[in-house]
């Protein structure tokens, strides 16, 4: 033991001349006292208050004791157990199934441990590699089943690795049939030894699955749904010469597939969806006759079926590039229908018809006919009624986009005059066009709104081509400049009564989709031409960002799956909301009452995007409604996610013996088999040679009497002893 001393060397002058002091004081002023205390009483006293003072000087110089102790730290083996669905397969009827194979491997190593007496002990624990480890006992793991979905070989070793640091690890043993489907990290070797134990049949019996299993999120209504798949098979015994596979739609067969079976079997089917929703269909491939694996012949899928596309027409009386870029657009968005009117020997004519076009009569037929109507410049004559009609669909919810020049042609467009002219979002000026390099720029008013979605903030419209010549034009009060040229508006949003109105007051718009996007520009995609496909969008659909909706959901879920959700709040103008909260409901499909509510966390970097992870689900339809709460909360659309039993699991029949060699060789590790007595006997007598001894840590034992509590009682009863030693002699 050694004691030291805390304080700074400057200070050891000061404490010794007040620890004179003290004495001294505490003599004179005993000396002095009247009426005086008999002698034995004055030294004691003095002995008190000077015993006190020095404490409290002691505890200013701040000793430390130091100490060093040795500690036998026990040998540890780790152990780890793969959680995964898989692990819960029976291979074989007269073997025990992968998990109790694990425990009985578990158990093995736990007794060659018992049977070296050294204090050696056994760390098991319990996980996928996806999520943090448990620690549990042989005797639950015994009683337990594997539960989670997918797994990750590399990354279990490293958490277990991870988990069992500052102790003494002579080995590490993970029990596992191999399988890693779920994450693609790569590991690193470690210093203990390691052992990969395969359990599980690594030759595998007769069966067939399904694999390469591709086909959309959503369709339209009326579109017909592709699904491509194929069959993998492995015969034992059987001799099988064709393979079906039916597709059912709540338990109807809408498409049937067979051919001769080969090692690898390809189909497709399809089916034409004709309403609207969530649509669930089951595929299942038909067994072999000696096949005990059934769950592995299922899969569900799930598809959103969104309605028809939106119509669009295009008024280009001239074959212009206006028109053939807006084409390319439209084609390039699978929500969007675009119908070319074009001229014909008669009169216009649309792109894919003989007969001569005649215009809607009322405002009513516009609508059932047509969600959105672009007029590549003025109409010509083309409306008889001089677009009355027309400018009365837009108020009532059709959309418009203008193309105040003509697609070719004259410098000069010919003047918007008539009823269309007073759903414009703005009054046009001049017809004449002012002609130079004029360089676009994001007004403030546009900053936010849908048409510029991912455009503005990110610098991808400085890469956009300047506009050679523009028309002058005047914005109305309920008009939402999006685009300008120095002072002049170019893109102009508005929206008479229920409709939506896009004014582009620039020739030749093809032009921003045809530039080649410089080098050093951010990435993104052409931002011409996202640009004119959002601006079709936005006419036909209207401005979505504003409230509370989920990004880019995904349909289908495996049971013991978490369900990623994330989930953007904007407000009117399209701008985030960052102040307050965001959860997501969750309940089942057809149920009524409230569900749980989740929190998501804002994601940083994103401003308005929030996210988070919804605990594994049961199997079923489940609709997950987001919320912003605010006062009034809003909500947003619901989505609904189908989650099924865990197939990928139950697809993973024998062990995949390769994985784990593979991964063994790149841990530094060793491979072995644990799935008989036998096998089981290789890995007690791998582990029996290594070292049990325990290992001798020193460590330095610090302790400062002063900063404890007992110090300050110590003060304290030295002044409570000399006060009441004064109180018997009558001195206070």
């Amino acid at each position: 033991m050694d004691l030291q001393w805390l304080s700074p060397p400057w200070a050891w002058p000061v404490l010794l001349l007040l620890a004179v002091a003290s004495v001294v004081y505490a003599r004179w002023v005993y000396g002095r006292t009247v009426p005086a205390p008999a002698p034995g009483v004055r030294r004691w006293l003095v002995v008190l208050r000077s015993a006190a003072c020095l404490a409290v000087l002691v505890a200013l110089a701040r000793p430390l004791l130091v100490a060093e102790r040795t500690r036998l730290e026990p040998a540890v083996i780790g152990v780890v157990l793969e959680d995964s669905g898989s692990m819960a397969i029976q291979d074989r009827a007269d073997r025990p199934g992968r998990w109790r194979q694990a425990v009985l491997a578990a158990t093995a190593v736990d007794s060659v441990l018992t049977a070296a007496g050294r204090g050696a002990e056994i760390v098991l624990l319990q996980g996928n590699g996806l999520g943090a480890l448990r620690e549990v006992t042989l005797s639950e793991a015994r009683q337990d089943t594997p539960r989670a979905v997918g797994s990750d070989l590399p990354s279990l070793v490293a958490r277990a690795r991870q988990r069992l640091l500052g102790r003494s690890v002579r080995g590490l043993v993970v029990l596992s049939d191999g399988h890693s489907d779920r994450g693609r990290s790569t590991g690193q070797p470690g210093r203990s030894p390691l052992w990969l134990a395969g359990v599980g049949d690594a030759e595998g019996q007769a069966d067939r699955h399904l694999v390469d299993l591709r086909y959309p999120d959503a369709v339209h209504v009326g579109e017909e749904l592709l699904v491509e798949l194929a069959v993998r098979q492995r015969l034992a015994g059987g001799d099988e010469d064709s393979v079906t596979v039916v597709l059912r739609h709540q338990g109807e067969v809408v498409d049937r597939g067979r051919a001769a079976a080969r090692d690898l079997t390809r189909f497709e089917l399809t089916w034409t969806p004709e309403f609207e929703g969530l649509a669930v269909l089951e595929l299942e491939v038909s067994a072999l006759d000696n096949e005990r694996f059934l769950a592995n012949n299922r899969a569900t899928l799930a598809v959103d079926i969104a309605k028809d596309r939106a119509r669009v027409l295009l008024v280009g009386l001239q074959a212009g590039w206006d028109a053939r870029f807006l084409a390319q657009a439209a084609l390039a968005e699978p929500r969007l229908g675009l119908s070319v009117l074009r001229p014909g020997p008669a009169g216009p004519v649309l792109a894919d018809s003989s007969s001569t076009w005649q215009p809607p009569r009322t405002a009513e037929q516009w609508r059932d006919r047509w969600d959105a109507v672009i007029l590549a410049g003025p109409p010509n004559g083309v409306l008889g009624d001089g677009g009355a009609t027309l400018a009365s669909a837009v108020r009532q919810g059709l959309g418009l986009f203008v193309l105040a020049s003509d697609a070719v042609g004259e410098l000069a467009p010919r003047p918007w005059q008539g009823p269309l002219a007073d759903v414009l979002p703005v009054v046009p000026g001049s017809p004449r066009l002012r002609r130079g390099e004029h360089r676009l720029t994001v007004d403030g008013d546009g900053r936010g709104h849908a048409v510029l979605a991912d455009l503005g903030d990110d610098g991808l419209l400085g890469a956009l081509p300047p506009v050679r010549s523009i028309m002058a034009s005047q914005v109305r009060q309920d008009g939402r400049t999006l685009l300008t040229v120095g002072e002049q508006p170019i893109l102009v949003a508005g929206e008479p009564g229920t409709g939506r109105v896009l004014w582009f007051g620039a020739r030749r718009l093809w032009e921003l989709a045809f530039w080649q996007r410089p080098q050093g520009t951010p990435e993104g995609g052409h931002p011409g031409r996202r640009l004119l496909r959002q601006l079709l969008l936005w006419a036909v659909l209207g401005d979505e960002a504003g409230g509370v909706s989920l990004l880019g959901q995904q349909l289908v879920f495996q049971e013991g799956e978490p369900v990623p959700v994330s989930v953007r709040w904007r407000d009117l103008r399209g701008d985030p909301i960052t102040s307050d909260p965001v959860t997501v409901e969750v309940r089942p499909d057809e149920a009524t009452a409230p569900g749980q509510q989740h929190t998501l966390r804002p994601d940083p970097g994103r401003p308005g995007s929030f996210s988070g992870l919804v605990p594994p689900l049961p199997p079923g339809r489940w609709r997950l409604i987001p919320r912003g709460e605010s006062d009034p909360p809003q909500t947003g659309p619901a989505h609904v996610v189908v989650v099924t039993a865990a197939e990928s699991e139950q697809a993973q029949v024998r062990q995949d013996r390769r994985n784990l060699r593979q991964t063994a060789s790149r841990l530094g590790g060793e491979a072995l088999q644990v799935s008989t007595p036998a096998q089981r006997a290789a890995l007690v007598e791998a582990v029996s040679e290594l070292d049990f001894a325990p290992a001798a840590s020193a460590n330095l034992a610090r302790f400062e009497p002063a900063a404890t509590w007992g110090w300050l009682v110590l003060v304290l009863t030295l002044l409570a002893a000399e006060w009441l030693l004064r109180r018997r002699q009558g001195l206070l």
